[in-house]
């Protein structure tokens, strides 16, 4: 059932204030809305991508007058070796038609705060986070945690039963964890200068999204993990990025708009 809903302006205007794009640089050319096909917004769909099967799913419900909030604009890679998609022209000739805006915030909505996919995934985890780290793109992404079991094997099993299926271990720390902290960076960590201030933090375990050396810019990550002794764990960049997104429906809650989460199926080759 729909609300009355609230002017798509002041949505956009909410969504502004709070993350504040314009402090940050974007690897996608557009940040924030993508299309606005709706003046008034009645209900708030939110997904980790832009994938076809998203709008299929929206379009199919035959609603109008909704919003897609995505963290990214964009479908996922086939591989994370590949470049982005393009969602399809007659996809958005659909939304249009149906009046379904889109907006998305990829690091706006990475960078340090309450609804960020680092964060977010450390609460999941039942972390505290207590830090920040990871500079990318003129923000701080990345989150310190603490809490963590003493073993790197029980972390693992803690992540498997919050992520629904398994992830990929690279023990390069150890198989404990130093005083239960946790550096988390969802998505992808590309950044080999980041292992040397983890350890001189007292951190050596990192989880993140994409670890498969099979990845080309990944080989160069391990070999500075391996180096720091720094453990690695890839879940997935879905699976490690999704909970912001479920984060967000009480971001529009809080706007007077009822919203739903779409699901979309992790790649387990990131790992």
């Amino acid at each position: 059932m729909l609300s009355e809903g609230v002017k798509a302006e002041d949505v956009y205007k909410a969504l502004e204030a709070y993350f504040k794009p314009e402090e940050c640089i974007d690897v996608f050319e557009i940040k924030g809305l993508q299309y606005h096909n709706t003046e008034i917004i009645k209900k708030v769909y939110t997904s980790t991508f832009a994938s076809p099967s998203v709008f299929e799913e929206i379009l199919r419900r035959n609603e109008h007058n909704v919003m897609l909030f995505s963290h990214h604009p964009v479908p996922p890679r086939p591989t994370e070796n590949d470049p982005y998609p393009k969602i399809p022209e007659e996809l958005k000739k659909r939304l249009k038609e149906n009046e379904i805006s889109f907006f998305a915030y990829h690091i706006p909505l990475d960078k340090s705060n309450f609804y960020s996919p680092s964060n977010t995934l450390g609460r999941a985890l039942g972390l505290k986070p207590y830090g920040e780290f990871y500079i990318q793109n003129g923000s701080v992404l990345g989150a310190l945690c603490e809490g963590a079991p003493e073993r790197a094997e029980d972390f693992v099993i803690n992540i498997e039963k919050a992520l629904g299926h398994p992830v990929k271990l690279y023990p390069y720390g150890g198989e404990f964890i130093e005083g239960g902290r946790v550096a988390i960076m969802g998505g992808c960590a590309r950044n080999t200068d980041v292992y040397d201030e983890l350890r001189k933090k007292g951190i050596n375990m990192m989880l993140t999204g994409v670890t498969n050396p099979a990845v080309s810019w990944t080989l160069d990550i391990h070999e500075e993990a391996s180096k720091k002794s720094v453990s690695l764990i890839g879940g997935t960049h879905y699976s490690t990025e999704r909970f912001s997104p479920v984060a967000m429906l009480d971001f529009f809650k809080k706007l007077g708009l009822q919203g739903e989460f779409i699901a979309e199926a992790p790649n387990l080759t990131d790992m």
